[in-house]
């Protein structure tokens, strides 16, 4: 069975909306006759947009690959196998965005979210195989994944824990 999770975008939040207003601009440039201009601002916002990482566990030959779907569509990575992972955990990982206007006035966000984690042979975090959003979704897909993966489940001490500043 192959499994194939979504990770993270490459860009924060407020990089994809902004993205996203870029794109629009792009066609409407492309309408108005400027096409190098306007295929350039494209191509940047849809990179931006539409890039994102993930994973996929291939659990019939146990090999897992780390990747970036560049534009949405180009996936990139190597394949590794289960071997140098003695195991997986779960981490909740609280991620704060923080946004400065010309005014000086500061917006921020902050999310939680729960990660699973390979852990490798240190006993340490190795990467992101799954994100979810609540606490009774990632204790099932933890229990799931230690099923399919055939590998014991860790507990991590609090200095463990993860937050990101972006």
């Amino acid at each position: 069975m192959i499994i194939d999770n979504n990770t993270e975008r490459a860009f924060g939040k407020t990089a994809v909306f902004a993205g996203v207003i870029f794109l629009l601009t792009g066609i409407v440039i492309l309408l108005a006759g400027a096409f190098i201009i306007g295929a350039v601002v494209f191509l940047i916002a849809t990179f931006v947009a539409f890039t994102y990482s993930g994973v996929e566990l291939n659990t019939e030959s146990r090999e897992v690959k780390q990747y970036n779907k560049l534009f949405g569509l180009i996936k990139t990575g190597k394949w590794k196998s289960f071997d140098s992972y003695i195991g997986i955990t779960l981490i909740p990982f609280t991620t704060v965005e923080v946004m400065s206007s010309w005014s000086n006035r500061i917006s921020s966000t902050k999310t939680t979210d729960y990660r699973i984690f390979f852990v490798d042979k240190a006993r340490k975090p190795a990467f992101v195989i799954k994100r979810c959003k609540s606490i009774q979704n990632a204790r099932n897909s933890l229990d799931e994944f230690s099923i399919w993966l055939k590998l014991p489940v860790y507990s991590v001490r609090k200095k463990e824990r993860r937050r990101m500043v972006v």
